[in-house]
């Protein structure tokens, strides 16, 4: 190329640069407009900015996320934003905290929340929806209370470290959750005589009807007594089942019960199962007999026993002495009721 053209060449392109400086100086990029698309409906995946109707009112989508029956945009203010136009500032979640996932294996959608009480209102609002939880992680040193039911009532389950599936019993069944820093703190102590592994299964089942620990302390009494901690289990007259000595035609008639609690079938073989077999039948006869004393009358001498009553061979029934022994060494290990 000789000198003339480059010449004109280097002309010509400095001309194009200050060009393209102007224009981008004077006209600025359009921001991407949003896409109407008409309205909601659940399995359709939906990008940032856009506008979905929902019950007569328009939702500005904030996040990109494919929908879910339970995710309708009132609901999940997380992920949409009452009104059309462009994106309204969002705040970002919290960068440490415990993250909450649609699905098992920690997949799906996920929301991250800090310390606090959440309500099911306050779940919403935070973008998680009424009995959605599969799994989570859960940082070190936190613990998270997951409740059944709205205002922490129901059952409740404490998770300390991260679970890629919290099983059956618990999935999508979380409507209110308490998250700390630390461990929680015992309302009850273990009774020294209360074998350590006994322990843990009246702990479960104690956690399964949120009792703060008192019920561990009623069952750990009656175990006591029906079986001593299982050392009295050899030859039992009765025919009952394990540490609880549930006779077969009451475990029978709780079963369904038994399976609809706890998620699966009873195993005649798991002592945690027994376990839970007679915390769900002491239990119910608490609720229907009015006070732990009269639980434990009706526990040991049935629904229609009565001060004189006797067994089909004549002999008195002595729920009561049943129910005094279980009751003071209940009271003796702290009981509360």
């Amino acid at each position: 190329m000789n000198q003339k053209r480059l010449s004109l060449f280097l002309k010509v392109l400095s001309l194009l640069v200050i060009l393209a400086v102007f224009i981008s100086t004077a006209f600025p990029p359009l921001q991407a407009s949003a896409a109407s698309r008409g309205a909601w409906a659940p399995n359709t995946a939906y990008a940032v900015n856009d506008n979905v109707t929902y019950n007569g009112s328009t939702y500005t989508c904030l996040q990109a996320h494919t929908s879910i029956v339970g995710w309708e945009p009132p609901v999940v203010p997380a992920l949409w934003a009452q009104g059309g136009g462009g994106t309204p500032p969002t705040t970002p979640p919290p960068a440490n905290g415990v993250t909450f996932y649609a699905d098992i294996n920690y997949g799906g959608a996920a929301i991250t929340l800090g310390v606090g009480n959440y309500t099911l209102s306050q779940l919403n609002a935070a973008g998680i929806p009424n009995d959605w939880m599969s799994s989570l992680k859960v940082p070190n040193g936190w613990t998270v209370e997951v409740y059944e039911h709205n205002d922490f009532g129901g059952t409740k389950w404490t998770f300390t470290a991260s679970s890629s599936w919290v099983g059956s019993e618990i999935n999508d069944k979380m409507s209110s959750v308490k998250i700390y820093i630390g461990s929680p703190s015992p309302s009850v102590t273990k009774p020294g005589e209360v074998p350590s592994h006994i322990w843990s299964y009246v702990m479960d089942v104690d956690n399964a009807y949120g009792k703060g620990g008192d019920f561990a302390l009623l069952l750990s009494a009656v175990i006591k007594k029906e079986s001593s901690f299982g050392a009295g289990l050899p030859g039992s007259p009765s025919g009952g089942d394990g540490l609880m000595q549930v006779e077969p035609n009451t475990r029978a008639a709780y079963l369904s019960q038994f399976s609809s609690k706890f998620g699966h079938a009873y195993n005649h073989g798991s002592e945690l199962d027994q376990v839970r077999l007679g915390g769900l039948i002491l239990n119910e006869k608490i609720v229907r007999f009015g006070s732990i004393y009269n639980g434990l009358l009706h526990y040991n001498g049935g629904d229609n026993w009565y001060p004189g009553a006797t067994d089909s061979y004549g002999r008195p029934i002595l729920a009561d002495q049943y129910a005094n022994q279980v009751y003071a060494t209940y009271k003796g290990y702290g009981g509360k009721n």
